[in-house]
């Protein structure tokens, strides 16, 4: 066996070992059956380099210094047969585990603690206990005003969220089911963001589930790196359009020509019957996760390096996602104008919705 069979037995193995990435696969065999058709220049490859745009920033530039509010002097004032949940709360928080509470876990926490404040409150209100009542809301007035930062440093320390925000390999899978458990989750985290500190966040038991949706799902990364090839995948696609128009017509006397009929065909079985429902699948998702990072963005007392990071993922204007809004928006409107100017789109008399077998 010569060097080159070698090499390339080399190539092919390392090839297999590596999982396939079936979203980006489905772009390029579109782009390259659209170029053949048009007969224009391939399409530009998507260079995976471009997600670098999309890291998350360090850390330590998302998290915020929270002053520590002490209240262990309470166990000394509190009368733990008549707030024992304020008492069970101080105690934990005061033992070793209590000290090495998680983000996660201090958000519940947080929520947990200030529930039995009030309830102690109520209580001693009844009993004309005035002096511990006032130092109780005090304490649970400055508590309140911590929960947004406790919100946000909960998302950013936590790697479920940054798992679920960071661009993964590989595009979303074609075949990919519904990830509504993550979808829900990114929801859920955004509604009681949004609705501190009015709203006091849920236990642990609630909240847990909601991170490990995130952590248990793949398809957080993979959109945005679906988003980002479709964008440059679809803007090509609207550059050969444009160029084989620009410089040789399909259809110089606006009748059909052959020419016009095979690229017909690619509109018809590559691009409506194969690339569309893939566009159709991301935008769907798209729409509830761009949502859910609008809203989150508008939390209160959002590090400024977490807002702008979501503006670039989701803002209304130069963002991921109103990129690849954008992008679908004018790669229709190519397809219209080149179909019209033949005859050959849906409603003309030229239309042929049914593509024929033979591969282009």
């Amino acid at each position: 066996m010569n060097f080159r069979s070698l090499l390339l037995l080399a190539v092919l193995s390392l090839g297999a070992c590596a999982p396939a990435d079936d979203g980006l696969a489905l772009q390029v065999d579109y782009l390259q059956r659209l170029s053949n058709a048009l007969d224009v220049e391939s399409a530009t490859a998507f260079d995976s380099s471009e997600l670098t745009r999309y890291r998350l920033p360090a850390r330590r530039d998302r998290l915020l210094n929270i002053a520590e509010v002490r209240i262990s002097l309470l166990d000394l004032l509190v009368d733990a047969r008549h707030c024992p949940a304020l008492q069970q709360q101080i105690s934990l928080r005061n033992n070793s585990l209590g000290k090495q509470l998680t983000p996660s876990s201090r958000l519940a926490y947080e929520g947990d603690l200030l529930r039995a404040l009030d309830d102690c409150s109520a209580y001693l209100r009844s009993q004309d206990q005035q002096p511990l009542r006032n130092t109780l809301e005090q304490l649970a007035q400055e508590k309140r005003a911590q929960l947004p930062g406790v919100f946000w440093n909960a998302l950013n320390a936590s790697p479920e969220v940054e798992r679920y925000l960071r661009f993964a390999d590989q595009a979303l899978p074609p075949s990919a089911g519904e990830d509504n458990a993550a979808l829900d989750a990114l929801a859920q985290l955004a509604a009681i963001g949004g609705a501190l500190p009015a709203t006091l966040p849920p236990s642990a038991e609630q909240l847990d589930p909601l991170f490990f949706a995130l952590h248990a799902s793949d398809q957080g990364g993979q959109l945005i790196s679906s988003l980002a090839s479709l964008t440059h995948s679809l803007n090509q696609g609207s550059d050969m359009l444009k160029i084989r128009q620009q410089q040789r017509p399909l259809c110089p006397t606006g009748g059909a020509t052959e020419r016009g009929r095979i690229v017909q065909n690619i509109f018809v079985k590559y691009y409506a019957g194969s690339l569309q429902p893939y566009l159709a699948q991301v935008d769907q998702q798209g729409q509830a996760w761009s949502r859910s990072l609008r809203a989150l963005s508008e939390v209160t007392q959002i590090p400024p390096a977490t807002r702008q990071y979501l503006q670039r993922l989701s803002g209304p204007e130069a963002s991921l996602w109103a990129d690849f809004q954008q992008a679908t928006a004018r790669h229709v409107r190519s397809w219209q104008e080149l179909l019209n100017s033949c005859g050959l789109a849906p409603g003309q008399s030229g239309w042929n919705g049914n593509a024929d077998s033979v591969d282009q």
